[in-house]
């Protein structure tokens, strides 16, 4: 019997050895430090610089602590060891985390989030031929988000920088054109098609 319990015993052990290391989002402290009254153990975003429209991870933990918020007020917070919530900013915030103590007393943290302005997105591009007879139309239709000015070359005519638009040209002859989207910072999604004129 005491032989069994031994070799199970050391069964279990080898096994727990071969178990990855738990992640730890609080450090580890010693004893003495969990009475140290209030403190903010970590407060974080997955991401310092994020895309517009995009979402970011804030991570939070406070010991000894009666409440809890956040500046911009962005969740309703509540005291917690470990605690993980979604924000979307739509330019770059400063978040500060402020957390108070049963005697009144208040520890912060702070960090900023930079949020760069979302690529141009063609998100429907259709034209209606692709041959046509001399002096007749082709129709595209295009939507496009984040753009700020849109163009079709080769020439140069602006359009509107709309969720859906329709727009009639008429070639004069066979070639490529290009619908351009441009965006902040100059950055460009372009789009062709080729139209052959008999």
């Amino acid at each position: 019997m005491g032989l069994a319990t031994v070799r199970l015993g050391w069964i279990w052990w080898q096994r727990s050895e071969t178990r990855p290391p738990l992640a730890r989002a609080v450090p580890t402290l010693p004893y003495e430090e969990f009475d140290a009254g209030l403190r903010i153990t970590h407060f974080y975003a997955r991401a310092g610089e994020i895309t517009d429209g995009e979402p970011n991870l804030i991570c939070y933990g406070v010991r000894n602590a009666r409440s809890v918020r956040i500046e911009p007020a962005v969740e309703n917070l509540s005291p917690s060891l470990n605690r993980c919530f979604f924000t979307e900013p739509r330019q770059d915030t400063e978040y500060r985390l402020v957390a108070e103590g049963s005697d009144g007393a208040e520890a912060s943290a702070a960090f900023q989030v930079r949020v760069k302005p979302a690529p141009p997105e063609i998100r429907l591009f259709a034209v209606s031929e692709k041959r046509i007879v001399r002096n007749d139309a082709v129709t595209l239709c295009y939507g496009v988000a984040h753009a700020m000015s849109v163009r079709l070359d080769p020439d140069g005519w602006n359009l509107a920088p709309v969720a859906l638009n329709c727009a009639r040209i008429y070639p004069k002859a066979s070639g490529t054109f290009t619908l351009v989207a441009t965006g902040a910072g100059g950055r460009t999604e372009r789009r062709k098609f080729a139209v052959e004129v008999k």
